[in-house]
């Protein structure tokens, strides 16, 4: 007798989801072969009767059949499991329902290409997101379903969403000021549309559409040059001949008081689009030469997309040396899209015997010992690829420093070869177009291992090709240098953080070269890469030489540039280490407001809330500290409680802290908080903490328990140690306050 077993549903579907999408996750980190993968999903599902009862769990299985390669089954679970999972739903929420469930089903019909079927399916979803009620029809919706039908070439229907998205963005009164720029882009979306359907006229006359709805927006209109710059990159293919006006937009909506990175990041967004323009008119070399500037990598950029660009370009211009030097360039600095582009160009051009053959080799070699581009290799090993394509770039020049760099490189990843690659790097850095981070710290740690610390720290500086390296090479020298020497190799400290702090000082000068004069390295010009470097200088030049007013000074530029809380952090600091209590008040005010706006993970309140009461206290300001303990109160009642343990000594010391300033004018309430604490300030067993509530408590005259919290005090100093030797004093001169403030406190007549 055949035993007929029951689908798997509910929590036993659950379950099989859970543990199939987890092997899944784990088989592509593991990089199995996407085949494999498919393969054994295929037949884990084939193996199991299955029924989704939920909505969510259709979705999550038919997304399995579909990464099966199995579309047809994964519009069976719609169209079954799901429609019987849609009548089980209360009448009221099937409507929104239905539209998810049209939409799910686009998605196998893609997979299938079937044209015809997925047109109708389109359709179908048209309808019911038109009858659906007004609230249900939401923007990102109509958004979704034009995009799908512009992907599937039903052009005049994404015509009709972009009219019935436009229509609910009309009805929206909180999209009042956007209007202009609703129209705009639905017009820019029109002009895209005629021209995939080789409506040339219309495309035209859409464009200009678009383009005269911003330029006749009313003063109640919210438009910006952002909007100018999405248009003019919607449309420098359908009316080219507009983008200069379009420029001129740009031009004119910067304000005059458009500074420092800011101006730079929009000339570099205006050249980018001038360059593609250009190139669509056919004028070539304009173009390359707009792109030179254009390729710069701004903040905001995820990528180098514009060097993979700049290379296509060179290529079709027949450009071809100087096509294999930008390869190169891409791979060796191993930047994102520009890199693997580069590495693709290169093989391309090997097989075609390219002209650039020495670089477009060198980009192979470097391309097969790079995270990003192994590929290149196919099944051959990271050495033998190297070492090959090494020696046919050494057939085109025997000596070049670009060689001597991916060799040198090489030598250390393959073999920790430091003294054979010691040489290759000196003569490799010697090329700024080659002195990058990763070059110029492995010669430094070649430098060090071969002629030892002391010695290697006295060479002649070596400066780096770009502002970027000089950050990140700062950061190298400074956090990372120890893990690349032999255990207990000797390095000057002091000598490290100068080297350190002078990459910095040239970093800042090679980006404030840029912002002056627009011309640089591709890596000069990200404003949030220049702020972080600021901050790295600012916190040497006051920790390390002692000089917060040039710590301040470049913690403004960076604010400037970029800002972020440390640097609100570190202007207190130097604000405090000046002296300027009422300077450093307002900068803790901004510090801890930009933080709550912001966000700041490393936000660690017990820092310099103390500080902040003490100087309030030197002002005459006591009154604000109460504020200041709420704020103390309002982080601890953040902190996770599994979290507590790593803050608590912190947290008490600085209320002690906040507490003996606030009895100065409030002794009752500080006495009332201080209370409950003082079991913590015992288990700290910390001199400062102990000392701090001591002082509390001589403030509020409880002069008895301050003498034995000094006295508690002195027996948590440890000998021989300049700190706590420190705090000795501290609490020595305490507890003598505190009994000429008793003995001051006794009537004249109990003197004896």
């Amino acid at each position: 007798m055949q035993t007929i077993h029951e689908p798997l549903s509910a929590s036993q579907l659950d379950a099989y989801l859970d543990q199939t999408e987890a092997a899944l996750e784990q088989q592509d980190d593991a990089e199995l072969a996407p085949e494999l993968i498919q393969a054994g999903l295929k037949a884990s599902l084939e193996g199991q009767r299955l029924h989704a009862d939920t909505l969510s769990s259709v979705r999550r299985l038919f997304r399995l059949w579909l990464r099966a390669g199995d579309p047809v089954a994964a519009s069976r679970v719609i169209d079954s499991d799901g429609r019987e999972a849609l009548a089980a739903l209360p009448t009221a929420e099937r409507p929104d329902w239905e539209l998810t469930l049209a939409f799910w089903r686009l998605e196998p019909l893609v997979a299938q290409r079937d044209m015809s079927a997925l047109h109708a399916a389109l359709d179908t979803a048209f309808t019911l997101l038109t009858s659906l009620p007004d609230a249900l029809q939401y923007d990102k919706a109509w958004e979704y379903l034009e995009e799908q039908a512009t992907q599937a070439g039903a052009h005049a229907l994404s015509r009709r969403c972009l009219a019935a998205r436009n229509a609910l963005q009309h009805a929206d009164p909180e999209r009042a000021a956007y209007r202009a720029w609703d129209d705009a882009l639905m017009a820019a979306r029109e002009a895209q549309s005629f021209a995939l359907e080789g409506q040339d006229d219309a495309a035209t006359q859409a464009g200009a559409r678009a383009i005269d709805t911003l330029a006749k927006a009313g003063a109640n209109q919210d438009v910006d040059l952002n909007d100018w710059l999405r248009i003019g990159h919607a449309l420098f293919t359908i009316v080219p001949e507009a983008i200069a006006g379009v420029v001129g937009r740009v031009r004119a909506l910067t304000p005059a008081s458009t500074v420092f990175f800011a101006r730079r990041d929009i000339d570099v967004r205006v050249a980018r689009l001038e360059a593609l323009t250009l190139r669509h008119q056919g004028a070539l070399d304009q173009a390359l030469a707009r792109l030179v500037l254009g390729r710069t990598i701004i903040t905001g950029d995820a990528d180098d997309r514009y060097s993979a660009v700049m290379l296509d370009w060179l290529l079709e211009a027949g450009k071809h040396e100087d096509a294999a030097r930008l390869a190169f360039e891409s791979v060796f600095h191993e930047r994102q899209v520009s890199a693997e582009h580069g590495a693709r160009s290169a093989t391309r051009a090997v097989n075609e015997g390219l002209a650039g053959q020495l670089y477009w080799q060198l980009a192979l070699a470097y391309a097969g010992m790079a995270d990003g581009t192994v590929e290149v290799r196919g099944d051959e090993s990271e050495a033998a690829h190297v070492r090959r394509h090494l020696a046919l770039a050494r057939a085109h020049a025997h000596a070049d420093p670009a060689i001597d760099a991916v060799e040198g490189l090489f030598l250390i990843k393959s073999a920790g070869d430091y003294h054979q690659a010691l040489p290759l790097l000196e003569t490799a850095a010697r090329d700024p177009a080659l002195a990058n981070s990763t070059v110029l710290f492995k010669l430094w740690v070649a430098r060090i291992r071969v002629h030892g610390g002391q010695a290697a720290l006295a060479v002649p500086f070596m400066p780096a090709a770009s502002a970027a390296s000089c950050y990140i090479l700062g950061v190298e020298l400074g956090y990372n240098l120890a893990a690349q020497l032999p255990e207990g190799e000797p390095v000057p400290q002091e000598a490290l953080e100068a080297l350190a702090a002078r990459y910095y000082e040239t970093g800042l000068a090679r980006y404030e070269a840029f912002v002056m004069s627009g011309e640089g390295h591709a890596r000069d010009g990200d404003a949030h890469t220049y702020s972080m470097l600021c901050n790295n200088l600012a916190i040497h030049y006051r920790c390390e030489k002692s000089d917060p007013a040039a710590a301040l000074a470049v913690h403004q530029k960076g604010i400037a540039a970029s800002p972020f809380s440390e640097h609100y952090q570190g202007v207190m600091s130097c604000h405090r280490d000046s002296g300027n209590d009422a300077a450093m008040v307002d900068s803790g005010e901004q510090l801890w407001h930009y933080s709550a706006d912001h966000g700041y993970s490393r936000h660690n309140p017990t820092d310099y809330i103390d500080d902040v009461a003490a100087a309030l206290h030197r002002l005459g300001r006591d009154t604000d500290i109460a504020i200041w303990l709420q704020r103390l109160d309002e982080w601890w009642a953040s902190v996770e409680q599994d979290e507590r343990a790593d803050y608590e000594h912190s947290y008490v010391q600085a209320l002690a802290s906040v507490l003996y300033y606030l009895a100065h004018t409030q002794p009752d309430d500080a006495m009332l908080r201080l209370e409950p604490v003082l079991p913590l300030v015992r288990a700290a067993a910390r001199p400062y903490t102990t000392r701090m509530a001591a002082h509390a408590l001589r403030t509020a005259g409880q002069f008895e328990r301050a003498q034995a919290m000094y006295a508690e005090a002195l027996g948590h100093v440890k000998p021989d140690d300049a700190w706590h030797e420190s705090q000795r004093k501290a609490i020595v001169e305490g507890a003598a306050e505190c009994k000429r403030l008793q003995r001051a406190a006794q009537p004249w007549w109990k003197v004896w």
